[in-house]
This record gives structure tokens, C-alpha cells and sequence, in this order.
């Protein structure tokens, strides 16, 4: 729900904003906490989100948007199968908070019909990326398309947590992501 208000977006884009940073910190958060760290009172919050998994369902379909955003350039030059993959893992873990906030929600979010709807759009785009990599020649043909995607979603997590806790840096983690699934899925 936005407003046509500016003082009211800001507050919106404050909640937003705090409830990532707050979420992160502490899955288990209240929207009282979130409103503090958002320093906005509670009458603004319930204004903007009724319950706290309202708000985690909003963010979560911020960070999907995201996701589809990184992406949205692979796709628009048309990259396919290895190298579409590879752009993709490099395009994504800049987003390393999106991540590990789905991660350590999701049980909350995948009710909301449409975050599961976008995220499961995601994967048969990279189910698509994995068959054109078979086809290519760059994935074996040994391993089913679905163990290869949950392979890289799962890589993608990995490397997310990592990032988050600051055991590397962005560069390194999809850099490493690429060695490693092509290591290990390669021809």
C-alpha cells in the first residue's frame, strides 16, 4: 500500500529499511523493535503493516524484485546456459543480505502465494539456464535438472551466509561459487 504521500513513504522505505537490518540480526524480532530502530512510533508501523508477517512477506517480495532486477540483464542479452549461470552468481551475491533474510524467514514468507509464485518463476529460469548447459555441452547430462538447480540455489545460500558473516567478500564468494558448481556439475 503506498501512499501518494511523501512523509508517509519515508516512513514506509524507514520500516522497510529497519526491518531487514533488525530481521537479520534477530530472525525473532518484534514489530516494536523494528519500529524503534526504524524511529517511527507504533501507530505509524500498524499504519503501514498490521502484522509482523505482513512486513516479512513485503520484504520478501523486495528482495525477490531485487533478485529479478540482478538478473533482468542476463536476460536482456540473451546469455545462455554456462555463461548465463556464471553472470547470474556474480550478479547475485551483491545481494547477500536478501539472501540470508529468505533464508532465515522463509517458513513466514513461502504463505504468501505471490512470493512463492516469483521465486518459483526463478527457478525454472534456471532450470532453463541448466538445460541449455546440458544441451551445450557445459553440465553433464548425468545429474537431473532439478538436483543441478537445487545445487545452485543451495550454493547461492551458501555463499550468501558466508558473505553476511563476513567470511569473504562478494568477489570471492561468486567466484568461488563458479569454481565450485562447475567443479562439480561441469562436463
Amino acid at each position: 500500500m503506498k501512499s501518494s504521500d511523501p512523509r508517509a513513504n519515508r516512513s514506509r522505505q524507514a520500516l522497510l529499511a529497519a526491518g531487514i537490518e533488525t530481521l537479520l540480526l534477530n530472525p525473532n524480532a518484534s514489530l516494536s523493535e523494528i519500529a524503534a530502530h526504524a524511529e517511527v512510533g507504533r501507530t505509524t508501523l500498524y499504519r503501514h503493516f498490521k502484522t509482523r508477517e505482513q512486513l516479512i512477506q513485503e520484504l520478501a517480495l523486495e528482495s525477490l524484485a531485487l533478485t529479478n532486477a540482478a538478473i533482468e540483464p542476463i536476460i536482456k542479452q540473451e546469455l545462455k546456459g554456462r555463461e548465463a549461470i556464471e553472470s547470474m552468481l556474480h550478479a547475485l551475491m551483491p545481494l547477500a543480505d536478501r539472501f540470508h533474510f529468505l533464508l532465515s524467514l522463509w517458513n513466514i514468507a513461502e504463505d504468501d502465494p505471490e512470493v512463492t509464485n516469483i521465486y518459483n518463476r526463478q527457478l525454472e529460469y534456471l532450470s532453463l539456464l541448466v538445460e541449455q548447459g546440458k544441451q551445450e555441452g557445459s553440465i553433464t547430462r548425468e545429474m537431473t535438472t532439478t538436483w543441478c538447480v537445487t545445487m545452485i540455489d543451495c550454493l547461492i545460500y551458501g555463499c550468501a551466509s558466508l558473505v553476511r558473516s563476513g567470511e569473504c567478500d562478494v568477489q570471492t564468494a561468486s567466484t568461488s561459487a563458479v569454481k565450485t558448481l562447475f567443479g562439480g556439475i561441469g562436463a
